[in-house]
């Protein structure tokens, strides 16, 4: 920023406030940041929890308008789908799991990558499954799961 038409002192009095106050927003941003990575994983330990418990209305209320899904076997859900999968389809969750989380916040965009672990039945039989996952978040006014993707562990 030019700081042109100011005394010698005014100028390098600007310059040390201008860098405090970029240092300070960067402070805010960072701790922002932080509140929104707990704000995400929270959602996704709700989501969990509402999947043994078979609240797909909590679920629902999480998913983004535009939300899309890509589970292990490479099949593509739009939010419709994925609901009707998991309200109709063969497997019942007992438990899931999110293990060895990260979380990047840029804006209003976070993506949650993490081990995912799915006790479930199908079929009357028990399994348990492991999985990663990314998922991506966005914040309009709260925070929505936007979109998934599910892959096996190599």
């Amino acid at each position: 920023m030019a700081l042109t038409g100011l005394s010698p002192f005014l100028a390098r009095f600007a310059r040390i406030a201008l860098k405090r106050a970029a240092a300070a927003a960067a402070a805010m941003s960072a701790a922002a940041s932080e509140v929104f990575m707990h704000d995400v994983i929270e959602l996704a330990g709700r989501r969990a929890a509402a999947l043994a418990a078979q609240d797909w209305e909590t679920v629902a209320a999480q998913l983004h308008p535009a939300f899309f899904y890509v589970n292990a076997n490479g099949d593509r859900l739009d939010r419709d789908a994925y609901l009707t999968f998991l309200r109709d389809g063969p497997l019942r969750w007992n438990r899931q799991t999110l293990e060895d989380i990260h979380v990047c916040v840029e804006g209003t965009t976070a993506v949650l990558a993490a081990a995912v672990v799915d006790d479930v039945v199908v079929a009357g039989e028990a399994n348990r499954w492991e999985f990663v996952t990314t998922q991506t978040y966005v914040n309009d006014g709260g925070w929505l799961y936007l979109a998934g993707q599910t892959a096996v562990r190599a």
